[in-house]
């Protein structure tokens, strides 16, 4: 995996609306190269995107951190993203367990995640011209993203309106 990103130190705060959930402070530029997805995607996510990092019950937060170091706040931040329809599911899954090994997590750990958002995460999918509710949709709006071939041609893009296919274009 290749993962780059700027800045060197995202940041973040607690949303005090909400104590599970964290606002992005500053916009992110985030560009990975998986194994497992062809080509590169680059995503732009603005100031103001919610995010509640590793979903789950706190009485794992000693074994698989909520929020971790930067590159585990990444994996968790873009797994969020692409479950709102950015990413099919199953790729959405596998660059999360990616993404974790990339960020040095265990073997076991990332599989126990992995395994349980795949199969117990599905209801929390959706796709990106569903009707999420006003914080998700509002979400939607502050992402940027691009999926580019292995040439550097697009293969889907979204510029925070509406979703863009090679097909369409």
């Amino acid at each position: 995996m290749n993962l780059y990103y700027r800045p060197d130190i995202p940041t973040w705060e607690k949303y005090t609306k909400n104590t599970e959930l964290y606002s992005i402070k500053n916009k992110l530029h985030i560009e990975i190269q998986s194994k497992n997805i062809p080509g590169t995607i680059v995503y732009d996510i603005m100031p103001g995107f919610f995010t509640d990092f590793r979903s789950g019950p706190s009485i794992v937060n000693p074994f698989i951190p909520k929020i971790g170091d930067t590159k585990t706040a990444l994996a968790w931040l873009i797994h969020d993203v692409n479950y709102h329809g950015f990413l099919s599911k199953k790729y959405a899954d596998l660059l999360l367990l990616e993404m974790l090994e990339n960020a040095g997590m265990g073997k076991v750990k990332r599989n126990a995640v992995y395994y349980s958002v795949k199969f117990f995460a599905g209801s929390h999918y959706s796709n990106l011209d569903d009707d999420q509710g006003d914080l998700y949709n509002h979400n939607k709006t502050l992402v940027r993203m691009q999926w580019l071939d292995n040439k550097g041609a697009t293969i889907k893009r979204f510029n925070g309106k509406s979703l863009i296919t090679a097909e369409a274009a």
